[in-house]
């Protein structure tokens, strides 16, 4: 594929990672061409307007961004690689805000793009990038979202105004073709415009928006689609994206190789055999296999750290390396199949003859399955649309959600009899992930800190999806005024002492908590049991 671009996305507002993967001679001996990083956007100051628009501690921070940033462009050429800047707009300085704040805020007080001075700015702005940073060889642009955690001195908001679809529709299109003319024809870089949302019925998963925003874009060689293989988010039991391969515009495939709503490498998840192959529990099953081939799929754009918010925190990378490993190679030369590709991983990375290599393979097809149980409600996502959010986000990051965030999903367990069969199936993934221990120890693995690192991995998990378990069973009992509840929270309770202790173990990851994200979560639920 033409284009093979990975970027590490740190958490916003926390500590960057410390990742292999930022090291671009590590990402072209896996036979990626591109490296991706942010906030380009911000290391400028708008000196063309002849105005002093930054104070003393701004400019010493843009002068710190503008190092680093020459720092990433000078390590990614050393290696050949194309290096490419995602930005979100709007995002500007907020002296330079409150100096045009009559000439570029709407009557919400958002910068607008319907005012020209936005745009004007902009062109500003495109300009200095291209020009400080020559060697940029792009953008990849994103809407929906402004991240201002990690720019003190800036602000911000969404481009595009959410609520009337037709609106909408004719924002996005006067904001590309803006895009199109300043950075394909007037610059000629790169424009990669991530069709970037979670909703089924918006620009990222509905063929019918997306089309009637593209056919209104002239294409040009330097302008491509970046979109999710997932048609809302990188979970199961969604379907294929509908939107890749339409239209007369080419794209890149997004894949989240360390996923936030699944462990983000604290335990076992490869994922690629599902990512190309295609997921076995999809109703409809296709993988990146089956698009391939078409001339209009260019690339992939992975991200092989981050994702989400807090942790799990990982300094083991193993579980996101095989993911990377395997996904950068199959687009390097996808006539090759999934299995192949593993098993080149398998025994050449981990230095596994063909009898282990198969059955560590089996390993992790057994990890698939045991996730699937603990993560998913099998009985509750089979009655959705697969353009919906599978199980809510009950589970994600490291945060454990309650009968708040589960709310729905027990109600319709409840009123349908099948509560206990969703709690049933959290004990099958406990089941799941001791089978999985099991198979592991008839692996022989060389690298004896690998397999101690893979080994604590599984204890992780074994840990935390019987604290599931235990929380669900618990939650039921209390839901259906059950009898045991006393004894089924003491139950939780010590699974949670259990699952404490795989942290004493050599770089295990940060552990889940019970609570969820700015709100309660399941150790709440479990605490007001009665």
């Amino acid at each position: 594929m033409e284009f093979i671009m990975d970027m590490v996305h740190h958490n916003p507002g926390e500590a960057p990672f410390k990742s292999k993967f930022l090291n671009p001679k590590l990402l072209k001996s896996y036979g990626y061409n591109s490296q991706v990083f942010k906030h380009i956007n911000t290391a400028v100051d708008f000196s063309a307007l002849g105005e002093f628009f930054v104070g003393e501690d701004e400019k010493k921070w843009i002068n710190n961004i503008q190092s680093e940033i020459h720092s990433q462009i000078s390590a990614a050429k050393s290696e050949n690689m194309n290096i490419f800047y995602h930005i979100d707009l709007f995002v500007l300085p907020k002296r330079l805000a409150d100096q045009y704040k009559d000439e570029i805020l709407d009557e919400d007080g958002k910068i607008s793009l319907k005012r020209e001075k936005t745009k004007e700015l902009h062109r500003i702005m495109f300009d200095e990038i291209f020009e400080k940073f020559p060697q940029v060889d792009g953008l990849i642009v994103r809407v929906g979202e402004t991240y201002l955690h990690d720019t003190p001195y800036h602000t911000g908001n969404g481009a595009i105004k959410y609520g009337n679809r037709d609106e909408e529709i004719r924002d996005f299109i006067e904001l590309i073709n803006f895009l199109r003319e300043e950075i394909c024809v007037k610059h000629g870089k790169y424009l990669f415009f991530r069709t970037w949302d979670i909703f089924s019925d918006k620009f990222h998963s509905s063929p019918e928006y997306y089309l009637a925003v593209t056919d209104n874009v002239e294409p040009h060689e330097k302008l491509l689609f970046s979109i999710k293989h997932t048609i809302v988010d990188f979970w199961r039991r969604v379907r294929f994206n509908p939107c890749l391969t339409i239209g007369k515009h080419n794209q890149v495939v997004e894949i989240q190789c360390q996923r936030e709503y699944e462990g983000k490498g604290a335990y076992p998840n490869y994922i690629m055999n599902g990512v190309i192959n295609s997921f076995d529990d999809n109703k409809s099953p296709k993988g990146l296999r089956d698009i391939a081939d078409n001339p209009k799929i260019k690339g992939i754009y992975t991200w092989s750290r981050g994702g989400g918010w807090y942790g799990p925190y990982i300094s083991n990378e193993f579980w996101c390396d095989i993911n990377v490993w395997v996904i950068a190679n199959y687009a390097n030369n996808p006539a090759r199949t999934e299995e192949e590709i593993f098993y080149d991983y398998a025994e050449n990375k981990m230095g596994l003859d063909r009898k282990n290599a198969e059955k560590f393979r089996e390993m992790c097809f057994m990890a698939s399955r045991a996730l699937l149980k603990g993560r998913y409600v099998e009985c509750y996502d089979r009655t959705l649309d697969e353009n919906c959010y599978p199980c809510r986000l009950w589970m994600r990051d490291d945060r454990l959600g309650g009968l708040k965030q589960l709310d729905e999903v027990f109600r319709y367990l409840n009123d349908n009899d099948l509560l206990f069969s969703a709690v049933l199936e959290k004990k099958e993934s406990v089941l799941w992930w001791n089978e999985v221990r099991r198979a592991f120890k008839e692996i022989e693995i060389p690298d004896k800190e690998l397999c101690d690192y893979i080994e604590t991995s599984i204890e992780y998990a074994c840990g935390l999806f019987n604290v599931i378990y235990c929380g669900w069973r618990a939650m039921a009992e209390g839901y259906t005024g059950g009898g045991r509840v006393s004894q089924f929270k003491a139950d939780y309770y010590k699974a949670w002492e259990d699952y404490r202790k795989v942290s004493d173990r050599k770089d295990c990851a940060s552990l889940y908590t019970d609570l969820y994200l700015n709100d309660v979560g399941m150790g709440d639920t479990i605490e007001n049991l009665k």
